[in-house]
């Protein structure tokens, strides 16, 4: 068997070139985390769920609706978001009012975890990404299997108590504070998108 191509790709994965390059013949995966956040009493908080089913990874942590996207249909992780808080919470999403606020890629040996491996190690690459929209309309606990009650925790006490959300959020929870704040404005500052004929439900 001709040995070339092999070769050549364990250099290009040894390469100090291409550290950071991301090599695009493994398979992705992605996935979303919606933070739903309101204002009580001057406050602000977003609405998390434990998650309960003790076969699944992270288990009794917080984390917002969202989970993985349909890659077999090359689901986008737009179109992700808004179908998991629908079946996950009966929350329908106005495009117009979502936004990203976070997106990394990185390598896995896994199919669903970031671990952040190297390259020469990697069977997937995985990508996350965190999404704002504001809590406009009552929910349903729809998945009783996989996740506890939903609940509004107010943001300064998650920021005291990272250590009981889920990795993407722990790592970013000063973004989404800072990201909540800055809302509005943010909103406003997106490029006009082509949302006329589909922005009512």
């Amino acid at each position: 068997m001709n040995s070339i191509g092999n070769e050549n790709l364990f250099q290009y994965w040894n390469s100090p070139y291409n550290e950071n390059e991301i090599i695009s013949f493994l398979p992705e995966r992605k996935m979303t985390q919606l933070i739903l956040f309101t204002e009580i009493e001057n406050e602000i908080c977003i609405l998390l769920a434990q998650r309960i089913n003790p076969n699944k990874d992270f288990y009794l942590k917080l984390n917002g609706p969202g989970r993985k996207t349909i890659h077999e249909k090359n689901e986008n992780m737009e179109a992700c978001v808004i179908r998991e808080c629908f079946e996950e919470a009966e929350i329908v999403l106005r495009n117009e009012k979502l936004v990203k606020i976070s997106e990394e890629t990185c390598y896995s040996t896994k199919e669903w975890i970031a671990e952040n491996c190297l390259q020469k190690e990697a069977y997937y690459i995985v990508t996350l990404a965190i999404y704002l929209h504001p809590l406009e309309e009552p929910l349903k606990q729809t998945e009783l299997h996989t996740l506890g009650p939903w609940h509004l925790y107010k943001i300064k006490d998650l920021l005291k108590h990272r250590n009981e959300l889920v990795p993407i959020l722990e790592e970013n929870i000063e973004l989404i504070d800072g990201k909540i704040k800055t809302y509005e404005q943010d909103v406003l500052e997106l490029p006009l998108k082509s949302w006329t004929n589909n922005s009512q439900y």
